[in-house]
């Protein structure tokens, strides 16, 4: 597949609007065609991007575009349908997070990649930062020494999104931890190469959602036609490797007025990683401890955040694995790993005492 470009394209014109962009700078990807049933989005991303392929209907797309590659990124419950028939039509896939809304649907996205072939890779975006790749080097390095612990959060003060699907359960599937907490768990497996986990133990809670409080362009006490998903919790991990890892996750807290930020924390017996990114930014997201000499010593590493990021980032270093013939870095099976734990974790909820999954 290196001696021609691969032929791209997107379904799905809201979080794919960042897809795109990695494929339009991308050396070894054209954006060939879109795919969106917004007519109008459909039109005026395509005239800003000079795609002459426009669809509204996937299947169409699918027989008349000739593709090699497709980013699906529609509503989570339509993951598995789209991206197994993007496969089957001959077409590698990028699937947004979360891969897939129950473990049936994600073994049968896995199924489906073996059964033709095709590269199924789920969209960890924020594996694609600068400080986060440094991080996992130093736990790679083995300078932390022996991990025994994670704790990883996301924490918003106000932001429950007032718009779409996120609030249905069966378009969504879940709610914050579905939105936020799938990439933090992803993160912290990434750092430390995939431990199984073996047991999960959590507490859900809709509190503010129902009623409209700290909701992204509603007014507190509105009406609020649907939303029967979580808005916070928190949970407990026990993984194979040994390390307890501790989950907290809000879309909605009484915390610093507008706070968004995610930390994932490392330790281990020689030292301990921390990157806390605040409002998605990239300044002081890093901090090391360790001991020289008998004393504790906390460093401050000086990253350079240059090239591309995140979603650009991934989907170029994607379409050059793809173009070399190399494994992608982001697979079906690590998107698999964490649908395991996420629906452990409804489940113990719902349940009330700790699920194990081995």
């Amino acid at each position: 597949m290196s001696g021609r470009k691969l032929r791209a394209a997107v379904i799905g014109l809201g979080i794919g609007k960042s897809h795109a962009k990695g494929y339009l700078n991308s050396p070894d990807a054209d954006l060939v065609a879109v795919c969106d049933m917004n007519q109008e989005r459909l039109q005026q991303s395509a005239d800003e991007w000079k795609v002459e392929g426009r669809y509204v209907d996937y299947h169409a797309m699918f027989k008349e575009a000739d593709l090699d590659v497709v980013s699906v990124c529609v509503p989570n419950a339509l993951h598995a349908e789209v991206s197994i028939a993007a496969m089957e039509a001959g077409c590698h896939v990028i699937c947004e997070k979360p891969m897939a809304v129950s473990v049936g649907e994600a073994e049968q996205m896995v199924a489906a990649a073996k059964r033709t072939g095709k590269q199924l890779m789920v969209c960890y975006n924020y594996r694609y930062r600068t400080d986060s790749q440094w991080m996992r080097r130093i736990i790679q390095s083995g300078k932390l020494g022996q991990i025994y612990h994670a704790s990883v959060s996301w924490h918003r003060e106000t932001g429950i999104p007032g718009w779409g699907l996120f609030g249905s359960k069966q378009a969504s599937g879940g709610g914050a931890f579905i939105d936020l907490g799938v990439h933090i768990i992803d993160l912290a497996l990434w750092v430390m190469d995939f431990p199984e986990a073996l047991t999960v133990s959590g507490s859900l809670r809709s509190l503010f959602g129902p009623v409209a409080r700290k909701t992204w362009g509603r007014k507190p006490g509105q009406t609020v036609d649907q939303f029967d998903v979580d808005d916070g919790g928190v949970a407990f991990i026990r993984l194979a490797n040994g390390v307890s890892m501790l989950l907290h996750v809000t879309w909605a807290e009484h915390t610093q007025p507008k706070e968004d930020s995610f930390r994932i924390e490392i330790q281990g017996t020689e030292g301990t990683v921390i990157q806390h990114v605040r409002h998605y930014g990239s300044n002081d997201t890093l901090r090391y401890f360790t001991e020289i000499e008998g004393e504790s010593v906390t460093i401050t590493p000086d990253i350079r955040f240059e090239g591309p990021q995140s979603h650009e980032a991934l989907v170029r270093d994607l379409m050059s694995s793809l173009r070399q013939g190399q494994t992608p870095a982001t697979s079906g099976e690590q998107g698999l790993a964490t649908i395991h734990i996420l629906e452990a974790l409804y489940q113990s909820s719902e349940q009330g005492h700790e699920i194990a999954l081995t």
